[in-house]
């Protein structure tokens, strides 16, 4: 899961309420826009997504979830989703699919600090595009 952990100017993120497709969501995960509904990510993406939920609910097509938007001003934590012999401090890693963890490859979260590079280990960063 993805937990903003640290802002750059010390604002809080506002919960925004929005439609979002059928399906089981959690909090923490990062979130597109498919067809005018909030969706999970269904695929790897080297793209920052605009959203992230903040409640563990299921949701018929249309039920409102709480989310925040992603913001260029926030550290986000997480895990790596796979082991990454190559991440590095100032690196990118891609969002996984599902948009709970971060995985290898170029993409919009830029690392800031490491604990490690074994799959499961925790990683900290922000979206750059």
């Amino acid at each position: 899961m993805f937990l903003p952990i640290k802002s750059d100017n010390g604002a809080l993120l506002p919960w925004e309420y929005m439609s979002a497709a059928a399906g089981d969501y959690k909090a923490g995960q990062l979130l597109t826009v498919d067809e005018g509904f909030l969706a999970a990510i269904e695929d790897a993406t080297t793209e920052a997504p605009p959203y992230l939920c903040m409640a563990d609910i299921t949701l018929e097509e249309g039920g409102i979830l709480p989310v925040t938007r992603i913001s260029e001003d926030y550290i986000y934590e997480t895990t790596l989703a796979a082991a990454d012999a190559t991440a590095a401090v100032g690196g990118k890693l891609q969002i996984a699919a599902g948009g709970l963890e971060a995985a290898a490859g170029p993409g919009a979260f830029e690392i800031v600090y490491l604990d490690g590079k074994a799959a499961g280990d925790m990683v900290r960063g922000r979206f750059a595009n």
